[in-house]
């Protein structure tokens, strides 16, 4: 017994050295994570204003409210319509631009460089640039359609309600396709050359090579995409917000935008602060639904 003891604390004293080293991580994490959460979920328990202490408590009425909401339906839906497009389009069209790449093309080094500009530029910039393009009467688009008698379908498109959210999609995915197209084309270049050589040794077409070789080989990477394509356009806020504020009439309001209303305009931050719980879970339950398909394929 006394030498299990005395094994115990010669253990625990060899350890000091690396919990001292893992402590400043803790306390990072304790700091900026896990108490902002704790107060997150106390704030969301409380009708709050923003101003002085918590004292209105109201228990999980303001996660009723939320769920209660058909505004908050809404942009829920907008934002699993903005990650529905951006999956099908950014990652389809990412892979293409990738596997043109891959296969080689003149300025290869060029191309690459310019198409991934507009990853760069930040989302403020990008829905400034973009809201001027819509603008209905200096916006090239509409001028465009003028130009080749096409003036007919000159659309006020951020502030009608049928055209925002397409409006918004269509420039998000815009700034997303360089990311997915940079993973790709990264990820293919790491591909064995073995596995080319053999089909075309064999006789295996383009296509067959595509199909067979090239797809099931992406296959794990275009996963990931997937799911940083949900977990990054459930966080959609900075271009929605400059381009139309969730207008017109809520059309293109989304999940980030519905809580920043709830907290800014509104002052309620108890609602606000349920509804970002609300999306943070479905975060989770996403992220770790993914993993648990991941582990059963493996």
């Amino acid at each position: 017994m006394q030498s299990t003891a005395k094994k115990f604390w010669i253990d625990i004293k060899q350890s000091i050295p690396a919990y001292l080293l893992i402590l400043p991580t803790i306390a990072v994490f304790v700091i900026f994570l896990y108490t902002p959460f704790i107060n997150a979920i106390r704030i969301s328990m409380y009708k709050y204003n923003g101003i002085g202490e918590l004292t209105d408590y109201v228990g999980l009425d303001n996660y009723l409210i939320v769920l209660k909401d058909p505004k908050f339906y809404e942009a829920f839906f907008n934002t699993f319509k903005l990650i529905g497009a951006d999956a099908i389009l950014s990652i389809s069209i990412g892979f293409f631009l990738a596997y043109v790449l891959y296969r080689g093309i003149p300025l290869k080094r060029f191309f690459s460089t310019s198409l991934f500009i507009p990853y760069l530029i930040s989302m403020v910039v990008i829905g400034s640039i973009w809201r001027i393009i819509y603008d209905p009467t200096i916006g090239p688009i509409n001028q465009l359609l003028q130009l080749i008698g096409l003036g007919e379908w000159a659309q006020p498109w951020l502030s009608q309600y049928e055209t925002s959210l397409p409006a918004i999609i269509l420039t998000w995915i815009w700034h997303t396709i360089p990311f997915n197209m940079l993973i790709i084309y990264a990820n293919v270049m790491t591909m064995p050359s073995d596995f080319i050589e053999a089909a075309e040794m064999d006789g295996a077409t383009s296509w067959q090579k595509l199909r067979y070789i090239i797809v099931p080989y992406l296959l794990p990477t275009l996963l990931v995409l997937l799911l940083l394509t949900v977990t990054t356009d459930l966080r959609a806020f900075d271009m929605v917000w400059v381009m139309t504020q969730g207008g017109p009439g809520g059309a293109s309001e989304v999940i980030t935008s519905y809580v920043y209303r709830k907290a800014f305009s509104s002052q309620n931050f108890g609602v606000a602060t349920a509804a970002s719980i609300i999306m943070m879970l479905i975060m989770l339950s996403i992220t770790l639904t993914s993993q648990f398909l991941n582990r059963k394929k493996a």
